[in-house]
């Protein structure tokens, strides 16, 4: 990393933390022993990683990973086995279907690609694992939306707002809220054409049954020439049949039945 864009203070909150892949727990004297730090600065970066939940402090004054790291590490954990799980299914719909297939999660107010198959004679569309898109246009952030609480989707617009990326992207709550209702009782999401003019999406939730909560969703996505309305319509049946597969292998197995 270029040294010119490293914050120092970030750096040495990064390295308490990371003392803590090979120790349980260490005291206030481990840290200034292990580090070098002197003690103000110490002090002050254990008492804001406490007070944000990145580390926990017991009766005696030793310092553990907090809940923040779990929860973290457990959603990364999350959604790589989803990832994993999903990956060759994925590449045979891609093949099957001569399009592209992304794989998104919701992580906080953000749709998160984490895993893409291009068809290997089709036209290579532009998104990319890793990158994010909007929730509130794209066929993955609505279906992750509609089965999600009510209080996550108004989280979402405050943050994000309902920006207009085409004459065909929905931009007042209130249709939204009728949309994502529309999505949850049908099954699955489509995009016509919401945030980018030549491509046409449809995309299914996969449901954890155990947490009663949306991993992720499958999407199909194609130029406007091939998703046809009739494409669109046949598309989700193929995706759901899929979604299941997935979910099977991943112990989701009564998933399908939170969604019709």
């Amino acid at each position: 990393m270029n040294t010119k864009y490293n914050s120092l203070t970030v750096q040495k909150a990064i390295d308490i933390l990371m003392l803590f892949k090979n120790h349980s727990k260490l005291s206030f004297t481990d840290i200034q022993g292990l580090l070098g730090f002197n003690k103000s600065t110490l002090s002050r970066l254990l008492k804001t990683l406490e007070y944000n939940r990145f580390l926990h402090r017991d009766e005696h004054g030793r310092y553990s990973v907090g809940l923040e790291l779990f929860v973290l590490g457990n959603q990364f954990s999350n959604s790589f086995q989803v990832k994993r799980v999903a990956m060759p299914f994925l590449k045979d719909l891609s093949l099957k279907l001569n399009l592209t297939i992304h794989l998104g999660v919701l992580d906080g107010t953000e749709i998160v690609i984490i895993d893409k198959c291009n068809p290997p004679n089709n036209i290579a569309l532009l998104s990319r694992v890793g990158s994010t898109v909007p929730a509130h246009c794209t066929g993955q952030g609505k279906v992750l939306l509609a089965f999600s609480s009510p209080g996550l989707i108004e989280a979402v617009i405050a943050k994000h707002g309902l920006k207009a990326f085409t004459p065909t992207t929905i931009t007042t709550s209130k249709d939204l809220f009728f949309e994502l209702a529309k999505i949850r009782s049908q099954g699955y999401a489509v995009d016509y054409s919401e945030h980018e003019q030549h491509t046409r999406c449809v995309a299914v939730p996969l449901l954890n049954h155990e947490t009663e909560t949306v991993e992720a969703a499958i999407s199909c996505t194609g130029l406007i020439t091939e998703m046809t309305d009739d494409v669109l319509v046949n598309t989700a049946p193929i995706l759901k049949e899929v979604r299941d597969k997935i979910a099977i292998e991943l112990g989701f197995f009564k998933t399908c039945a939170m969604e019709g």
